[in-house]
C-alpha cells in the first residue's frame, strides 16, 4: 500500500473517530509522525496533523514536551497538563495545528481516547524558554561539588555566588521549610540537596523533563546566603543545604534560559 494511500485512510479514519464522538470536523487532521510534521514536507490544510500517542516527556499549565527519537518538539494547549491527565495510561489520538511564531510549535486542538474527546484550544498566552546554542559561563564560578554538605562550613563558598552545577538528580518533594510543608522541585547531590527558588513555568517544564527522562541537572546557578531559620540540626536532619535560583539549564543539546 503506497504512503500516501495510507495517510488518507487513516486521516479518513481519524474524521469518522470523530464524528462519531459527536464532534463535527470542517477539516481533516492528517495522522502522521511529530518529526514528520515537523521537519518533513508533508502538507496538510490549515497544517493540521494527528499524532498517535505521541511521547509526552513533561507538561506544565499552557505548555508541554514531546519526544520522538533524538526530536524533541513544543505542544501548547490551554491546560494542556490537567488535560493530558485525563488520557494518562490510554492510547488518545492528538489533534494539533503547527504554527511558526514564536517558534515552531504543535498547539492542541483535541485529544481523542476511545470514545472520548476533550476539546483543548490555543491558550491565551504561553512564554517559551529562550533556548540558545551556547551561553557565556564566565560569570559562573567553577565548584568542586562532591564537597559541597549541608554544614556552613561546607557551604560558605557559595554564598552570593552564582556557579555551575552537574549531577544532581531532579526531584519534586515535600519538604519542611520556613516553618511550613511545601511541594518543591529540588537539586540533590551526593551530601546535600537544595530547594528551587519558584521556577518560572518553562524552567519547571524543563526541570520535569529531567525528572521524567532520568537525567541528571546540568546548568548555571545562584545561592543566597544561609537562612536565618535554617538550623544545623534542620540541615543536618533533611541535608537542605538552602535554596537556589536557576540561571540556565542544560537540554536536549541546547541551553534554556528563562525569558525576559
Amino acid at each position: 500500500m503506497s504512503k500516501s494511500l495510507m495517510v488518507f485512510l487513516i486521516t479518513a479514519l481519524l474524521a469518522s473517530v470523530l464524528a462519531s464522538c459527536g464532534g463535527k470536523i470542517e477539516e481533516n487532521y492528517v495522522m502522521t509522525t511529530v518529526r514528520e510534521a515537523s521537519r518533513g514536507k508533508l502538507l496538510s490544510p490549515g497544517f493540521k496533523y494527528g499524532f498517535d500517542t505521541p511521547n509526552f516527556i513533561a507538561a506544565q499549565g499552557n505548555i508541554a514536551l514531546v519526544r520522538e527519537g533524538n526530536l524533541i518538539e513544543f505542544f501548547t494547549g490551554e491546560g494542556i497538563e490537567s488535560k493530558l491527565e485525563q488520557v494518562k495510561g490510554r492510547r488518545f489520538t492528538v489533534g494539533a495545528r503547527k504554527l511558526y511564531s514564536p517558534r515552531i510549535h504543535f498547539t492542541v486542538d483535541f485529544l481523542a481516547a476511545g470514545g472520548d474527546t476533550i476539546k483543548v484550544g490555543e491558550p491565551y498566552d504561553v512564554k517559551f524558554p529562550a533556548l540558545l546554542k551556547t551561553i557565556e559561563e564566565e560569570n559562573f564560578k567553577e565548584v568542586d561539588v562532591s564537597s559541597l554538605g549541608p554544614s556552613t562550613l561546607q557551604l560558605k563558598d557559595i554564598y552570593n555566588t552564582k556557579f555551575l552545577m552537574s549531577g544532581a538528580r531532579v526531584g519534586w518533594e515535600e519538604v519542611e521549610w520556613m516553618g511550613s510543608t511545601v511541594m518543591v522541585f529540588t537539586l540533590n547531590l551526593d551530601n546535600v540537596r537544595f530547594i528551587v527558588d519558584e521556577p518560572s513555568d518553562s524552567m519547571a517544564l524543563m526541570l520535569k523533563a529531567l525528572m521524567n527522562e532520568n537525567l541528571y541537572f546540568e546548568g548555571g546557578i545562584a545561592y543566597g546566603d544561609r537562612p536565618p531559620t535554617a538550623t544545623r540540626d534542620y540541615r543536618t536532619r533533611t541535608k537542605i543545604g538552602g535554596m537556589v535560583t536557576i540561571d540556565f539549564i542544560r537540554y536536549g543539546g541546547q541551553v534554556a534560559i528563562t525569558p525576559i
